[in-house]
């Protein structure tokens, strides 16, 4: 279900941009969950291309980055995709305006508000000029009893990145100032329906992988048992250099 719905969000993401890029730049690749589905789909629109698929691979995500090169191989896509570690608040191995477009997906929920100023100054410098950036994000406002328990157990995982996330995810608006703060115009935000609703075994299941705090699915079991628990729309943020 997840994969389905990563390969519908390539697809949104790509028919929104403007395909005359060669390097392109994923942001917070983790395991590769879009990298595979967005190369597979963008092959379908240009033939040549390189993506950089571009990690901290730290805790609580240590690892991700080798899972990311089995499916790569996997999937015989060594020419096209590029594995690189790194900071994106401080991207040391690229160039200045070395990159024709920037992704990413649940990237801007990991870092907390001067991380997040870092890092779209580091997108804006190495992107070159009228180039593209997108950015998708789960909407931090639920719609239904579902979403909310999605999202405040999020908030209750026992595994936290660094530095400490200040939010479940950035609104749409403040992103937006940021993104004019830093320099880059033509802002604009569309929604992506995620549709994906996960009963009580599947919310217990997702909760583990998110090793949430045990305490707080005993006190929400029945809310759990009623509802489960269901993605937010993302909002995907466009803009250009």
């Amino acid at each position: 279900m997840s994969l389905k719905k990563n390969e519908r969000l390539a697809e949104f993401i790509i028919k929104e941009i403007n395909l005359n890029i060669d390097v392109i730049l994923e942001a917070g690749c983790g395991e590769g969950q879009l990298t595979i589905p967005f190369t597979k789909k963008i092959s379908q629109y240009i033939n040549e291309f390189r993506i950089i698929a571009y990690d901290l691979s730290s805790e609580p995500y240590s690892g991700s980055l080798d899972v990311l090169k089995e499916k790569i191989q996997q999937e015989s896509l060594e020419n096209k995709i590029e594995i690189m570690e790194g900071d994106v608040r401080k991207i040391d191995n690229l160039k200045d305006e070395s990159i024709d477009f920037i992704y990413s997906n649940d990237l801007f929920c990991e870092l907390d508000r001067e991380g997040l100023e870092k890092c779209l100054k580091e997108f804006y410098r190495i992107l070159k000029p009228n180039s593209q950036m997108v950015h998708a994000e789960y909407a931090p406002f639920p719609e239904n009893m579902a979403q909310e328990l999605f999202i405040e157990a999020d908030t209750h995982s026992l595994d936290t990145s660094l530095p400490k996330p200040e939010w479940f995810s950035p609104n749409s608006d403040e992103v937006a100032a940021l993104l004019h703060k830093t320099g880059f115009k033509n802002i604009t935000v569309k929604y992506f329906e995620t549709s994906i609703h996960m009963n009580y075994e599947g919310a217990i299941q997702t909760f583990q992988d998110w090793t949430v705090d045990p305490k707080f699915i005993e006190k929400h079991k029945k809310d759990l048992q009623t509802y489960g628990i269901e993605t937010p729309m993302e909002h995907v943020i466009f803009c250009n250099k």
